[in-house]
């Protein structure tokens, strides 16, 4: 567990583990941990593999870029290949994490990181944002080709993009009773920080896509009207929770008056008149375009943009790098085939994830799973609108959080060692 963490938390501070020598720094980590985990299960002399109903679309997957490669069915083979390991990594994380997070104790261990790094990392992107001028990452590093600053990102979205990943957690812990009372305190004050900083950062992916994770969680605690027709105190004291959450992220806001927000939230309810929207349309429209070109493999995976110059129908003295839109640059990438095998993958995820949601006010490792689910629900509807599962320190947590939703949970153990712990 604890390489997990360390492998995750590494991503984020190298800048979103974008650059060649962080990228290389996570598949070696990642192999590690693979490592010293197979190790671990030979010295016990029982070599016992987790099962995960999500290996099948992930091996598809994985087919799919291999025979791309094999058979040089891409446009760039470099490209296809490098990108290939990549996602390997991803793949080989989300086994070890698979096999980790079965467990309770890990996954208390787990969620607490997830919720103490989102605060500190908040904490330290809203101090540099109102102490820091020219975009400077760090207070030194400006960015080479310039960007929209916000913490240890160059892009405002994608900061926004994993705390949407781990405000969850937060708001969980505070919502249940596994961190004591003044712990659940703590956390509502370290959901508060958590999700002000996804408004301070202007995503407004990431305020539409927070918004769906409070909807979704809205659902969950009105789930089954006999809870409220029983006058369940612990009912009414989570809606509470959130209606509280909501009132103070308001009030700080506007305390904060940060600038540009309110322009942000006008483009909300004008979005046709929003060069950023219309500009992604255009690019939908055009990716459509190589789709049927390629539409059984794709173009091949990693390759949209060096590919769609070619077919871009607007002028723009920028590179478009991604589609904008993670679904869209997956089928072009890995065509209709790809595309169904990670269509899959989110199908089961969300199956699973609905499924494991059951017990989460009494056991933890549902309350885990409930944080999880969230932050996956709110990673996946910003990349409708953005490429955060093409940045590495997201993607990699993205898949953590997959293997969490999609474990397979023990039920040999009672929560007694956690109840000593809150006590």
């Amino acid at each position: 567990m604890v390489g997990v963490c360390s492998v995750l938390g590494f991503g984020p501070l190298a800048f979103g583990a974008v650059q060649p020598w962080s990228i290389a720094v996570l598949e070696v980590s990642v192999s590690l941990l693979v490592v010293i985990w197979a190790a671990r299960e030979a010295a016990t002399g029982d070599f016992h593999i987790i099962n995960n109903q999500l290996y099948i679309p992930m091996a598809l997957f994985a087919s799919v870029v291999l025979v791309q490669v094999s058979f040089h069915l891409t446009a760039y083979w470099y490209i296809t290949w490098t990108k290939g390991l990549l996602w390997g990594s991803y793949a080989a994380l989300f086994f070890v994490a698979s096999q980790v997070f079965h467990q309770r104790r890990p996954l208390f261990v787990f969620g607490f990181f997830c919720a103490g790094y989102g605060f500190l990392l908040a904490l330290f992107a809203i101090i540099q944002e109102f102490t820091t001028n020219g975009g400077k990452i760090y207070w030194v590093v400006s960015p080479r080709y310039g960007g929209w600053v916000y913490g240890p990102y160059v892009n405002h979205a994608h900061y926004a993009g994993l705390m949407e990943m781990l405000v969850p957690f937060a708001l969980v812990f505070a919502l249940t009773s596994w961190a004591g009372r003044s712990g659940r305190a703590f956390f509502l004050f370290a959901a508060i920080i958590m999700s002000s900083s996804i408004f301070l950062s202007l995503s407004l992916g990431g305020m539409i896509a927070f918004s769906a994770e409070l909807a979704v969680l809205s659902l969950v605690l009105f789930r089954g009207p006999q809870m409220l027709l029983r006058g369940s105190r612990h009912a009414y004291g989570e809606i509470l929770t959130v209606l509280l959450l909501c009132i103070a992220l308001i009030i700080w806001l506007a305390w904060l008056r940060p600038r540009g927000l309110v322009d942000r939230f006008a483009r909300l309810l004008n979005p046709i008149s929003d060069a950023g929207v219309t500009g992604r349309v255009a690019i939908v429209r055009d990716s459509l375009r190589m789709l049927w070109d390629r539409p059984v493999l794709g173009w091949g995976l990693g390759t949209f943009p060096l590919v769609y110059p070619a077919y871009r129908s607007f002028y723009t003295n920028l590179w478009v790098n991604e589609a904008h839109n993670d679904f869209v640059q997956t089928l072009v990438e890995t065509g209709v085939v790809g595309f169904t095998f990670a269509a899959s993958f989110l199908v089961l995820l969300c199956c699973k994830g609905i499924h494991n949601l059951k017990h989460w006010r009494s056991d933890i490792q549902s309350s885990m799973a409930l944080a999880a689910f969230l932050g996956c629900i709110g990673i996946l509807v910003h990349s409708l609108s953005d490429f955060n599962l093409q940045i590495p320190a997201n993607a990699a947590f993205f898949f953590a959080l997959s293997a969490l939703v999609s474990a397979r949970f023990s039920k040999s153990k009672v929560n007694h060692d956690l109840d000593r712990m809150r006590g």
